[in-house]
């Protein structure tokens, strides 16, 4: 593409799903029902084009749990005020979106922290941090009981035969007689634990309740005989539990394993590792026969029952986005780095998500090299650089296998670049620690897997890439590095408001000084060389971006424009423009010839990381602190269609207006001009009307309009009505409307007292002007008279 951009617009993104909370299965298992601050957003499993969002984004309530009846046709969602709201949920949610049934306050003091619904639906339980249990009988909506504890509410479970057994933050279980009429309420306490409740069971078909705890423990009790069976250890500080269809509990916590046990012995039947971190919750859908795994990190895991296979991985929330990279040679997809230690490999089509293990800190940077899409290097705050391989595993998956790993650095890896050709292929990179270093890639293709045990650290696991170079390359930290197409030399830039330039002998791949570029007075946030021309362009935090020739070392411009720091900057249309983005999540578009901004766009809500573009520069990615990913699409083509088609439509139109009034056809020429809304085409044709002959053909063309016409009509006289030079027309089309319509007619018009009301004032001081010019023309003709008869 060689046209100049003029504007970009979003084309698809990655927005937050979840931001912590609870997460509901719909009733077909196609869908979540998840938590996003302050609304549900509606996760559709098999579209994600189908998702959606219950509740508005404007609210500024926050949601603290959500709750799903039996039958699945009721969301129940708690607010921090204590409201609950209940929405009805369709059938079909994908046709007919949830509708808010009704809303009502609890009472609580303190924010909701449960909702549990009773097996057959008509009853619920809410429980607080105010130490209260109430229950609602939901079809003669009211509450039934109001049952207080000695803490906070943690767990909530309805027995058999109108039982609730409530767990405590501390560490405690009561058990209460629901019943109506019941002679006591509160019918027993088990002390069985000694840590917080994290989730109650009812084993199906039984009258045995599961209790889960912090404690590394499990104990089963009766709820009618109220005596406790047994407890259990489950060596593991237990954060949820699921019973499944073949009667054994899964549990999960602070290890990231699902754990299968028999529930009458604890006898351990299989554990999978899912997540490096610990995990929060787990629920089960029998329709689907799936698990949903809710880890501390908010991603959500979909695993399959049978094998703890992960089938889907959901990121909930990308607390802030450093680095992006489109993979594969059709860009199907994204490696991404975050503040987790996780790569995220997302497909670009379906963005479907992929939770790569590997670093141990966050990952600052991912890039892939153009001679082969398949491969990426990635860098982290853990010191260390990790070389993968994209391996498609069908039409629609993937996943990066490690190959081999680099370690020398003594501090934090801040940015990767590798070399643009095969030929003598290098990694470079730059780091906290202040230095770069040069990394021979050699023959990736002859490379073998490596046989990978989850439970050590990958990076010791992995053959070792050699430093061939080290320079010592600012005097504070090294946040960018870019190499040039010949890869003849490198750039790098740094908080010491320095760009460094280096000489790379491929052969013995060693790093020789090249020059300094100094200029900035704050630190240097990115460099990128030009690919057609020997041209550097280095952004900065004093708000300016600077376009160096790399021969003389000289600044050639530096353009200005962003109100803040520019963290980011790209060559576009070969070397003709640029794309810069700043700490404001401000995206601009630089003509470079002109240092015009052809365009700025409010892309991010906070600062923007990552800034790069696709192969033909038809799409550019943007993420950064505000944790979404923006797919912008160059728009600038279209847009421009849809000028030139509005201009032709224009000239189209003033061509029929001309005809219209050189036939004398006015009162057609009315019709079309008040059917487009032109304003200046009705003045033009009213001021033919009026200068005919006969004063009847305004009045007649008046009677053929219809009323939403007329109401039109009445909008235009309002704005005549304002100008002395255009007020005789406004009066005069007033004049004939309120003698052609009847008043009760007239006024029944929406917005007739407004149009009435603007029009008063002004023609008041039309009269007055009128009334003045009358005297004065009294007074003339009098002074005239005295004249004449004194000559």
């Amino acid at each position: 593409m060689t046209e100049p951009i003029k504007e970009i617009a979003p084309a698809r993104s990655v927005e937050a799903v979840y931001t912590g909370g609870t997460v509901r299965w719909s009733a077909n298992g196609q869908k979540l029902f998840s938590t996003c601050t302050n609304v549900v957003r509606v996760i559709d499993l098999e579209d994600n084009s189908a998702s959606y969002t219950i509740g508005d984004s404007e609210d500024e309530l926050r949601i603290t749990c959500t709750a799903v009846d039996k039958n699945r046709n009721r969301l129940l969602v708690a607010y921090n005020n204590q409201v609950i709201r209940e929405y009805t949920i369709p059938l079909d949610p994908s046709t007919t979106k949830p509708e808010l049934a009704r809303t009502w306050k609890t009472m609580h003091t303190a924010p909701i922290l449960v909702l549990e619904f009773n097996e057959e639906g008509n009853l619920l339980a809410t429980g607080s941090a105010d130490h209260v249990v109430k229950i609602w009988n939901l079809v003669e909506q009211q509450c039934t009981h109001t049952l207080k504890g000695p803490s906070v509410v943690s767990a909530v479970v309805f027995g058999k035969n109108e039982k609730l057994v409530v767990g405590y933050l501390e560490g405690q279980l009561h058990l209460y007689n629901i019943m109506k009429g019941a002679p006591k309420k509160h019918v027993n306490t088990w002390n069985s634990h000694n840590s917080h409740i994290t989730a109650l069971l009812q084993v199906p078909d039984s009258r045995v309740v599961i209790a889960l705890s912090r404690d590394q423990t499990m104990s089963i009790h009766e709820t009618e005989t109220q005596e406790t069976l047994r407890v259990l250890p489950l060596y593991e500080s237990i954060e949820s539990g699921a019973i499944g269809h073949n009667g054994n509990l899964f549990t999960v916590g602070e290890e990231g394993v699902v754990k299968e046990w028999v529930i009458e012995t604890a006898k351990l039947v299989r554990k999978k590792r899912i997540s490096s971190a610990q995990i929060d919750d787990i629920s089960y859908d029998v329709v689907s026969n799936r698990f949903l795994a809710v880890s501390a990190e908010q991603n959500l895991i979909i695993l399959d029952f049978e094998s703890l296979k992960i089938t889907r991985q959901i990121v909930g929330f990308h607390d802030e986005i450093y680095s992006c990279c489109l993979l594969d040679k059709n860009e199907g997809f994204m490696a991404v780095g975050s503040n987790t230690s996780e790569i995220r490999l997302y497909n670009t089509k379906t963005l479907d998500c992929q939770l790569i293990r590997g670093h141990t800190e966050s990952v600052l940077s991912v890039v892939s090299p153009s001679w082969d899409t398949t491969l990426l290097a990635s860098c982290s705050k853990d010191n260390s650089i990790i070389i993968w391989r994209l391996v498609t595993t069908s039409e629609d998956s993937a996943t990066l296998i490690p190959l081999l790993a680099a370690t020398g650095h003594a501090n934090t890896v801040t940015a990767l670049a590798i070399s643009n050709s095969a030929k003598a292929p290098f990694l470079a990179s730059v780091s906290s620690d202040c230095t770069i270093k040069l990394w021979g890639l050699g023959d990736l293709g002859k490379m073998k897997d490596v046989k990978i045990d989850a439970e050590r650290d990958l990076v010791e696991q992995l053959p070792k890439l050699t430093c061939s170079s080290t320079m010592v390359a600012h005097g504070k930290d090294v946040n960018c590095i870019d190499i040039s197409e010949s890869d003849a030399l490198i750039a790098t830039g740094g908080m010491d408001k320095l760009v460094k330039l280096w000489q790379i002998d491929t052969q013995k791949m060693q790093l020789g000084i090249g020059g300094t570029l100094s200029g900035h007075r704050r630190g240097v946030g990115d460099v990128k060389f030009a690919k057609h021309s020997h041209k550097l362009a280095s952004c900065s935090g004093d708000m300016t971006i600077r376009i160096w020739n790399i021969a003389e070392k000289a600044c050639l411009q530096t353009i200005s424009g962003h109100s803040c720091a520019v963290f980011r900057v790209i060559f576009a249309r070969n070397d003709t423009q640029l794309v810069s983005a700043d700490s404001a999540g401000i995206i601009k578009i630089w003509t470079i010839k002109t240092a015009d901004c052809e365009s700025t766009i409010e892309g991010h809500t906070d600062k923007v990381w990552s800034l790069s573009k696709n192969r033909d520069e038809s799409e550019f990615v943007t993420a950064g602190t505000d944790g979404r990913i923006v797919v912008w699409k160059d728009v600038t083509e279209e847009k421009q269609k849809i000028e030139d088609e509005k201009r032709r439509e224009a000239i189209e139109q003033d061509q029929t207006l001309t005809n219209l009034l050189s036939q004398k056809r006015y009162s057609d020429a009315l019709i079309f001009a008040l059917t487009l809304a032109k304003p200046f085409c009705a003045f033009k044709v009213i001021s033919a009307l009026m200068s005919e002959d006969s004063s009847e053909e305004l009045s007649a063309s008046i009677r053929r309009l219809d009323m939403r016409q007329i109401e039109v009509l009445l909008q235009f006289c309002v704005k005549w009505n304002t100008n002395s030079r255009t007020s005789p027309v406004a009066q005069r089309v007033f004049y004939e409307i309120i003698h052609i319509i009847e008043p009760d007619r007239l006024v029944s018009m929406p917005g007739a007292y407004g149009y009435i009301e603007s029009l008063l004032p002004y023609t008041q001081r039309h009269m007055d002007r009128l009334d003045r010019a009358k005297q004065d023309v009294s007074l003339f003709d009098f002074v005239w008279r005295q004249m004449r008869s004194a000559v």
